[in-house]
């Protein structure tokens, strides 16, 4: 289970909740799902996000939402500390993990979903910039203060020929992309099966806290989808997914870490992507 922000306590919570949605907070229970956020429901109408993201960031990628195939947040979003707060309709459905779709009627709902997402305005989202949080660590790792700091600064040392070239790759890659700003569109960036729902009014796509303006291929890539894509953008979108899984999970580890369950979480993940390379 994974638990609150220390930043968010409940009391502080709740007056957020009451001074800026003008919401009775009382039923206000903690889930705990997910991984790298936070979340909350208020009774069975309300569903609140915490996401450890830039306010204006968030605040872009969330005004693109398409109401068709999105659930989008009610009024507006309020920063606490790093944290950046959001309250949705809470919606009942069948939900599922990340992995493999549930049959191809899931991936042929979900790609029809990501095309017009494909199709829908740009609003304020933002254009992708192909930049990697935590790039530098990966290449000069110091380890924080934790169980997983010196384990981290090994494994590193271990890939670090392979991932000195995955980013010569990748910068190539990337060079290539910016020259096809035509063919960027709104994406949602990551449409795996966990970020879908079933709902009583139809399919959704959930978690837009991704959504930029970008090439097709950041999405399709995650579908196995290839019609109407250029083949090296799929490579292009698929290489950075790893590079930014170990950029993002060495970064946890130069700052001082408790081992908790996220931090197991963030050690698995970048164990095995540093291991698969």
């Amino acid at each position: 289970m994974f638990t609150p922000p220390r930043e968010l306590p409940d009391d502080l919570l709740r007056t957020v909740i009451a001074e800026t949605w003008n919401l009775d907070p009382g039923g206000l229970d903690y889930l705990p799902l997910g991984f790298g956020s936070h979340h909350w429901k208020i009774g069975d109408a309300w569903f609140v996000t915490a996401d450890d993201k830039p306010f204006d960031a968030l605040a872009s990628a969330l005004s693109a939402v398409p109401p068709s195939v999105g659930i989008a947040p009610i009024g507006p979003l309020v920063a606490v500390g790093r944290w950046t707060v959001a309250l949705y309709p809470y919606k009942t459905g069948e939900t599922f993990e990340w992995g493999e779709f549930s049959s191809p009627e899931h991936r042929a709902q979900t790609l029809r979903m990501v095309r017009e997402v494909h199709r829908s305005p740009f609003c304020q989202a933002r254009f992708d910039t192909f930049q990697v949080p935590g790039r530098a660590a990966t290449l000069a790792f110091t380890p924080g203060a934790g169980p997983f700091g010196a384990r981290a600064a090994d494994l590193l040392a271990h890939g670090q020929d392979k991932i000195k070239r995955l980013w010569v790759r990748y910068d190539h890659l990337v060079r290539d992309a910016l020259n096809l700003r035509d063919r960027m569109v709104l994406t949602h960036g990551e449409p795996h099966p966990g970020n879908t729902m079933r709902t009583d009014d139809g399919w959704r796509l959930i978690d837009w806290d991704t959504a930029l303006i970008s090439h097709p291929e950041r999405d399709l890539w995650l579908l196995g989808e290839t019609e109407g894509t250029l083949p090296w953008l799929l490579d292009l979108y698929r290489l950075r997914r790893r590079l930014n899984d170990i950029a993002e999970e060495a970064k946890r580890f130069t700052m001082p870490h408790t081992g908790s369950e996220d931090d197991e979480f963030g050690w698995t993940i970048l164990r095995d992507n540093v291991n698969d390379l």
